[in-house]
């Protein structure tokens, strides 16, 4: 059964939701396992930076560089209510946000002219039949008729919205894959906190482009229980993957920061180090630390910031997409023969992992195999993904292609490989003719006999 492609996707995953319905998932981002693995000096410091930077789910927070649609929208101060001394709020309705997105609660509005020039106050109330807002009631911040402000992230607080409503529940809060739902489904929902997205039509080492993940949105992925969201309009979906690619860069900034400060600074290691055999105090240790946190960590946090960026930037530049030099070979019984023994060949090895027959069953699924982030062997014979998960490889005879069943979309698989996961890169040691003949050979197995 092909999942993801009707409103029947939603109707089978309805059971699940009714199941957990009672369960309220978790209402803030959350940080990884390393992080909270780090000694409190230095964990601390990391995640009043992520808050710093990406806010939280109900306040989010923007700042310049990121290659995403915040949306700010500008507005003007039309008149101010009075409030009485002791009123923690101030009041005033606004001209020039009748077009933008109505829940603006939570957002930051930047002051543009007025004495408050320059300030951020947080948006607390809005109503959007009056165009009322308020903010809290600062000695900085006496908004006058004419004052000008920005709101900002509006476009992220509809991805937002729509990503909770949607996703959230599967992928998790902060795209962990860890939702209330998630415990239910093989595979299990993807992680978005490293960046990585297997189906692309990018080449090898370059992200996944924004049209790519609207592509996953919008067709499901078959043979898992990511669903078709068709019905959604092409803003929805385009938002819904503006905030999915907000929240990985949040992911991998973490991921970068912390990988800094791991080695040394880690629960364990710290307690090594202040060991009898580690020959440290534990006070030397953390003025090290409070040394790092001065004068290091600033710019660690901004090459983070800033190296991740450029990688999602770079991703949706047209030089990023596999584009065959060479037009399809031709699908003759000629083409899927020279195919079939590429496809047994020293050169490919795909035999290994699909099997001889292309029946998901090669030696490697028999194989103990090493996890290369802990350098220790997997509990479980066969492949696994960066993510930990086991992944059988494909029964090509299924006719089920995750990536997309059109000839393009099993081409760049075979080009580009499948990210995070063993499945490799073939764009240069095969020639665009041989891809083509391997690509003709893999869609001709569906309806072999063999």
């Amino acid at each position: 059964m092909r999942f993801g492609l009707s409103r029947l996707s939603l109707l089978l995953l309805f059971p699940l939701f009714s199941l957990t319905g009672c369960e309220q998932p978790q209402v803030n981002f959350v940080f990884s396992e390393k992080t909270n693995e780090l000694v409190p000096e230095a964990a601390k410091p990391v995640k009043e930076a992520l808050v710093r930077q990406f806010g939280n789910p109900f306040e989010l927070t923007q700042f310049e560089g990121l290659p995403t649609d915040f949306g700010d929208v500008e507005g003007s101060v039309k008149t101010v209510q009075s409030s009485s001394g002791d009123e923690k709020l101030i009041r005033f309705q606004v001209e020039g946000l009748q077009d933008a997105y109505p829940k603006l609660l939570g957002l930051p509005l930047e002051w543009t002219s007025g004495k408050g020039q320059g300030q951020i106050s947080r948006i607390k109330e809005y109503n959007y039949e009056t165009g009322t807002i308020a903010v809290d009631k600062t000695a900085d911040i006496e908004p006058q008729p004419g004052d000008t402000f920005l709101v900002e992230c509006t476009r992220l607080q509809f991805g937002r919205d729509l990503y909770n409503r949607h996703c959230m529940h599967c992928h998790g809060m902060s795209g962990e894959g860890t939702g209330p739902t998630s415990r239910y489904l093989n595979p299990p929902p993807r992680d978005f906190r490293q960046g990585i997205y297997k189906y692309t039509s990018t080449k090898p080492t370059a992200k996944a482009q924004n049209a790519d993940l609207e592509r996953t949105v919008k067709e499901g992925i078959a043979g898992t229980y990511m669903p078709s969201f068709k019905l959604l309009t092409e803003d929805e979906v385009s938002a819904i993957v503006n905030y999915v690619v907000w929240l990985s860069i949040r992911g991998e900034t973490e991921k970068k920061i912390v990988d800094e400060l791991f080695f040394d600074y880690s629960k364990e290691v710290v307690a090594e180090r202040t060991s009898e055999d580690g020959g440290e105090s534990r006070e030397d240790v953390m003025e090290e630390l409070k040394e790092y946190m001065e004068l290091d960590f600033p710019d660690t946090l901004e090459f983070a910031t800033s190296s991740v960026a450029e990688a999602w930037e770079e991703a949706n530049m047209e030089d990023a997409v596999v584009v065959p030099e060479t037009p399809r070979v031709p699908d003759t019984p000629e083409s899927r023969e020279r195919g079939r023994k590429l496809y047994l060949g020293d050169k490919t090895k795909c035999a290994t992992c699909h099997g001889l027959q292309g029946r998901g069953n090669g030696t490697a699924t028999q194989d103990f195999w090493t996890n290369p982030a802990t350098n220790e062997k997997y509990p479980n014979r066969g492949l696994h993904d960066i993510w930990g998960n086991q992944l059988p490889p494909r029964d090509l005879h299924r006719g089920i292609y995750r990536g997309g069943r059109r000839p393009i979309d099993v081409y760049r698989r075979m080009y580009s490989g499948i990210k995070g996961t063993p499945m490799p890169a073939f764009g240069g040691p095969l020639s665009d003719e041989e891809l083509w003949d391997l690509v003709n050979y893999v869609m001709s197995l569906p309806y072999s006999s063999k």
